[in-house]
């Protein structure tokens, strides 16, 4: 069964309703045309005549649009795709917003066309991503923090866009993207941690942002007040962001989480390429025109166990090990945004590296991508039929 929800609330679309211009709920468009009116459409040769003022007025109002419960709208086609939803998470000053820009302008302007994936954006989301495109990739200037979410758990404009890909017979096959970016301190207060349960309801991916500088024998690259953080807090953030995922879906706090994926994004990378014992090498880009996706899958997953090694060794044992026993299916990546640290509420130079590794990951486990090489063990177990046809 295909997973629609709504781009704004999350919630699931079981049963979309309809609403015409006025936003009062109707039936969906139907075109009943019998066979009289077939048969006299190749006779017509006067134009029809301009439509007046009031019957204008009465086609805009006849006009329906699918909407969910709550009375959001949504995209045209948005029904015909199955949906893919990805949660970030992360503590203040994780770098959340920074990569997620970073990644959807990469997207945008054609990363993904080596694998014959070509990316629409949403109207809506356009507009508001120019803002912080303009300010980061073009001023250099840094990102506000991201706000909490909003009441009664509405979200916090997630972008949206669209994915079409070629499956195996030839046939395009296409997905809604939604990322939506949310404070990953609500995870840890409980006064806040209702507000999780409907994202993670709906998220079939998880991009958990850990910044360097909260491990203890990192605490050299942290940012001003991030060491003060400490790794308590985190732990915290991954033992709830855990419980409230199974508790969204009536499972038992150990189940297993079959249909949820995760990448942990070590951000600001670029600051451990001096620090002794930094695998140097999983921070890198490789070309995907020349490196098959499969080959790609296996230097990943080589990069993951090597970072983990190099996380525990620099204090994270146990918040390693909460991560790859808590959370379904994790990887480790090791990624900058900017290539540069902010100096005056600015970057000298946006020079991302490592960005696509972990959204390749969700996509492969998502079943849009061939998962060849990330799972071995599991290839071809967890393609969905009706996005690979």
């Amino acid at each position: 069964m295909r997973r629609r929800v709504c781009l704004r609330c999350l919630e699931p679309l079981t049963a979309p309703v309809w609403r015409d211009a006025t936003g009062a709920p109707t039936r969906p468009p139907v075109e009943r045309r019998t066979r009289w009116h077939r048969l006299l459409d190749p006779l017509r040769t006067d134009p029809q005549p301009a439509p007046t003022a009031r019957e204008a007025a009465g086609a805009a109002a006849a006009t329906v649009v699918p909407t969910c419960p709550r009375g959001h709208r949504l995209p045209p086609e948005y029904l015909d795709r199955p949906t893919i939803v990805v949660g970030l998470v992360g503590l203040t000053g994780a770098s959340k917003s920074t990569y997620l820009t970073v990644l959807i302008d990469l997207l945008h302007e054609g990363a993904l066309a080596p694998l014959g994936v070509s990316v629409e954006m949403d109207e809506d989301s356009a507009a508001r991503f120019d803002d912080h495109r303009y300010r980061l990739l073009v001023q250099h200037q840094q990102l506000p923090l991201t706000l909490p979410l909003l009441g009664e758990g509405s979200s916090p404009e997630p972008f949206v866009l669209v994915l079409r890909g070629t499956g195996r017979n030839g046939a395009e096959r296409a997905v809604n993207l939604v990322f939506f970016d949310a404070s990953g301190e609500q995870l840890y207060r409980s006064e806040d941690m209702g507000l999780y349960g409907r994202f993670l309801y709906a998220a079939t991916s998880l991009l958990v942002v850990l910044s360097p500088g909260v491990f203890p024998r990192l605490r050299s690259v942290a940012d001003p007040g991030e060491a003060s953080m400490g790794l308590a807090r985190h732990t915290q953030m991954v033992v709830n962001l855990a419980n409230v995922l199974r508790a969204a879906r009536n499972l038992p706090p150990d189940a297993h989480v079959p249909d949820v994926a995760t990448a942990v994004v070590l951000s600001k990378a670029d600051k451990l390429r001096g620090v002794p014992d930094f695998p140097a090498g999983t921070l890198r880009d490789p070309d995907l025109r020349a490196m098959p996706l499969a080959h790609w899958f296996a230097d990943v997953r080589a990069n993951s166990s090597r970072l983990v090694d190099f996380l525990e060794v620099s204090g994270g044992s146990n918040l390693l090990t909460t991560v790859l026993h808590r959370l379904p299916r994790p990887t480790v990546h090791a990624v900058s945004a900017t290539g540069a640290d902010a100096r005056d509420g600015g970057y000298p130079r946006i020079a991302p590296v490592g960005v696509l590794d972990p959204l390749l990951v969700l996509l492969a486990r998502s079943g849009f991508l061939s998962a060849e090489g990330l799972d071995p063990e599991e290839y071809g177990a967890g393609l969905r039929g009706e996005w690979v046809r």
